[in-house]
């Protein structure tokens, strides 16, 4: 979830500030249109149009994020400071919003559009002709909900908010390119989950046989919907050297919606929180708030430093995905940049993809 740009800060509260800035300045003009269009066709992915979307916006076999988000973060995304609902009707209503948010591809984005998911998937090829990913469906939508720059996916769709469709087919459109061969990679992650976990073990989480949240992040966690099991956990230490195990999460900063702050973005905490085991059954030990990434060591030794937006091993992931598909088209020379340790990692994530 989110626009996926890169610092080499690691400061956690300046990857919260980057990604808001990321909302407010990267928002670009976008022909807005709704209706019948019929859906767009091309090998690998299709553009849909709003009767289509409508199923697909829904469509969660995956990764069952509607059977766990939390009342808290639907009433925060519909903007509703008291919800007198079940969570039943809550999530039907939330749903019901998400369908009224999606827009039809105009003629001139799909022509853009395709040209650079046409450039995307042949990236993606280039690291291996043998990839394994679905056909990809593609939404538009307006973004009322996470926000105006916000991208994320379902299952096998990519959803696209409308003012970040570029308007110049001719130019590189490079951000935007970025963007969905990020996303391209969590549909990859979603369908191959060999390779999901062995990726996640080269940067240091191991999968979790069960998890059971605090009452504190139970009603206020916020799941991104392109990393939502939280079962995922690396080993850290705190100041004294105590090594144990934690995973990422993200929450609400506040207990409930308040309309003075509409923005999603406003309300999100990344921290690390401790989790431990009794009789094989794993639960999370901070009672209220976690650890910033910053009090702890462990953390960016394990992950490295090719990316900053961390707040969940699929993003890490993707985002040295997108490193790795850049390398095959600048012959490497974009992975001169990083550290020893860095340009490893990507060449290991290679390793795991293509199956070597």
């Amino acid at each position: 979830m989110f626009l996926k740009y890169h610092s080499s800060n690691n400061n956690s509260n300046a990857l919260m500030l980057l990604l808001l800035v990321i909302l407010t300045s990267l928002v670009a003009c976008s022909k807005s249109t709704t209706g019948k269009a019929t859906a767009a066709k091309t090998k690998g992915y299709r553009l849909l149009s709003v009767e289509e979307a409508s199923a697909y916006v829904i469509k969660d076999e995956k990764e069952l994020f509607f059977a766990k988000v939390a009342p808290l973060e639907m009433a925060i995304q519909m903007q509703q400071e008291t919800v007198s609902l079940t969570r039943e009707e809550q999530l039907s209503s939330y749903q019901k919003m998400l369908q009224k948010d999606l827009m039809s591809f105009d003629a001139q984005e799909q022509e853009i559009v395709q040209k650079i998911m046409d450039k995307a998937l042949k990236m993606c090829f280039s690291i291996d002709p043998k990839l394994q990913i679905p056909e990809i469906v593609l939404i538009k939508t307006k973004g009322a909900y996470y926000g105006p720059s916000v991208f994320y996916t379902r299952d096998n769709a990519i959803v696209i908010p409308a003012p970040m469709i570029p308007q110049n087919k001719d130019a590189e459109n490079t951000a935007f390119l970025r963007t969905m061969l990020h996303e391209i990679f969590h549909v990859f992650s979603r369908y191959n989950k060999l390779k999901r976990t062995a990726l996640y073990q080269r940067i240091g989480f191991e999968q979790l046989p069960s998890l059971a949240l605090s009452d504190f992040l139970k009603k206020r966690v916020l799941y991104n919907p392109d990393g939502v099991d939280l079962r995922y956990a690396i080993t850290v230490k705190d100041s004294s050297g105590r090594s144990f195990k934690a995973i990422p999460a993200i929450y609400s900063r506040y207990k409930s919606f308040k309309k003075e702050v509409p923005a999603f973005f406003s309300y999100l905490t990344f921290q690390l929180f401790e989790v431990g085991d009794r009789a094989g059954l794993w639960s999370v030990k901070n009672k209220t708030v976690g650890y910033s990434v910053e009090d702890l060591s462990g953390f960016w030794e394990q992950i490295e430093k090719n990316t900053n937006y961390i707040i969940h091993p699929d993003e890490i992931c993707a985002d040295n995905f997108v490193i790795l598909a850049f390398s095959k088209l600048k012959n490497g020379k974009n992975l001169d940049k990083l550290s020893e340790n860095g340009r490893a990692l990507v060449r290991d994530f290679e390793r795991i993809i293509v199956g070597q």
